[in-house]
């Protein structure tokens, strides 16, 4: 293929096409990305009323009782905790880091003719007819014969390589804010009076 022709085909190519698409493809996933992190707070850390998803559940804890002869009594007191749970689960902030795109075309061509022409001459020549005609009276064939074979190879390659690289990044400032609120809430709530531990009776 000569050189004239193989920049035409390069100047068809849709190079607006071939490198704003993926980095078009790339925003998108970024925006998939977002909109995950963004249902996933909605599923699992809000209600369908738009309340805190919560946990509860209670513990017990020793305490000292002191009794009027000055002696101590040991007691179980019940606490009981409510948290959200937004605040114990890891919040999916996935983005690309970097975008590595190659783009490579390999244009092959390749023509093959082959002609092969064959001539013959044929001549027969008439017996004598008397001696007022010409001595001989001579024809001549001339018969031609060819072949032409043609053989034309074209071939066209393109190939995308695209290395995309995405890494959980922290937390961003008006969720770390939020989550800072939500954990000065989370505090114990001692429920009922304790309960004298009985002596182990031996």
């Amino acid at each position: 293929m000569s050189k004239n022709q193989t920049s035409d085909q390069l100047q068809g190519l849709p190079m607006s096409h071939l490198i704003g698409g993926p980095l078009s493809a790339l925003c998108e996933g970024q925006a998939q990305l977002a909109r995950t992190t963004k249902d996933f707070i909605e599923d699992v850390g809000l209600t369908e009323d738009q309340q805190l998803r919560m946990i509860e559940f209670s513990y017990h804890t020793p305490v000292e009782i002191p009794k009027a002869d000055g002696d101590v009594q040991l007691a179980m007191q019940k606490n009981q905790v409510q948290l959200p749970l937004i605040s114990i689960v890891s919040v999916p902030n996935l983005q690309v880091e970097s975008a590595d795109i190659n783009f490579t075309m390999e244009v092959k061509s390749s023509r093959y003719v082959e002609r092969h022409n064959q001539q013959q001459s044929n001549s027969d020549a008439a017996p004598k007819r008397d001696a007022a005609t010409l001595p001989f009276e001579q024809r001549k064939r001339t018969v031609l014969s060819g072949s032409v074979t043609s053989n034309n190879r074209s071939q066209t390659a393109a190939t995308f390589d695209i290395k995309i690289k995405a890494r959980q990044q922290a937390q961003p400032e008006g969720l770390s804010r939020i989550m800072d609120m939500l954990h000065k809430t989370i505090a114990p709530i001692q429920v009922g009076e304790p309960k004298p531990i009985k002596p182990v009776q031996e």
